[in-house]
């Protein structure tokens, strides 16, 4: 027993999340433990098909981000992003298509974003970036460079196939003058995203006018501090 899994069971965990066999490189059975436990901890937060944070990370770092972006007045971005017509890349090219597309978008979001922001796949095809200290214009201009990354660059699957691939983004941000709770802060990511999807799909939607600062007397009033 492994706290309470037996072994068997933490190997089919693994397996299902995707996770290589941590026999193949133990040396004993010492050291096949330790590696079983240390993938059950990754697999608590981390992904197993991209690597990225998975759902339950993400919403744990949200609640954070949020918290403390009302402690400290500084502005938060959320981007919810979801491929386009994913389900038809399964049908055509295979569901291991599917996975080395999904490996592929994630790497390349990992790639383009800043190493204080969190990427992690939501569910499914679905993807969400946690950008703190960011207002509504830069994390705009991020997804767009997102958008025109995946769309310009077709998925080379391994059978030597290329696959073309876009994708929809749905931008929110919360604001210390307008803080937003994580669920709400979720919500309205998602409204932009269908929004995205419902305008033609392959497109960035936002409130852009939410990265417009407040003037000197309305900071004054909101956080009873003098204006400069």
């Amino acid at each position: 027993m492994i706290a309470g899994i037996e072994l068997a069971e933490a190997f089919r965990l693994l397996r299902q999340a995707g996770y290589p066999d941590p026999s193949v490189e133990a040396e004993d059975d010492r050291s096949l433990l330790q590696r079983v436990i240390n993938a059950l901890c990754d697999l608590s937060l981390q992904d197993g098909l991209t690597g990225l944070a998975n759902a339950r990370h993400f919403r744990l770092t949200l609640e954070r981000e949020v918290e403390r972006a009302v402690r400290t007045g500084e502005p938060c971005a959320l981007l919810m992003l979801d491929l386009d017509y994913f389900k038809k890349i399964n049908d055509t090219y295979g569901h291991p298509a599917g996975d080395q597309v999904l490996q592929r978008v994630a790497r390349v979001l990992a790639e383009n974003l800043r190493p204080m922001d969190t990427v992690a796949r939501y569910g499914g095809e679905e993807f969400a970036v946690i950008q703190p200290n960011s207002l509504a214009t830069y994390a705009m201009q991020a997804a767009e460079r997102l958008r025109m990354k995946i769309a310009g660059e077709p998925i080379p699957l391994t059978d030597g196939t290329t696959v073309p691939v876009t994708i929809s983004i749905g931008v929110a941000c919360s604001l210390p003058w307008t803080p937003l709770s994580a669920a709400e802060f979720l919500a309205e990511a998602d409204r932009y995203l269908y929004q995205a999807k419902a305008q033609g799909r392959n497109r960035v939607c936002g409130e852009t006018s939410a990265a417009a600062m407040v003037s000197g007397e309305e900071r004054a009033a909101l956080f009873n501090q003098p204006e400069p």
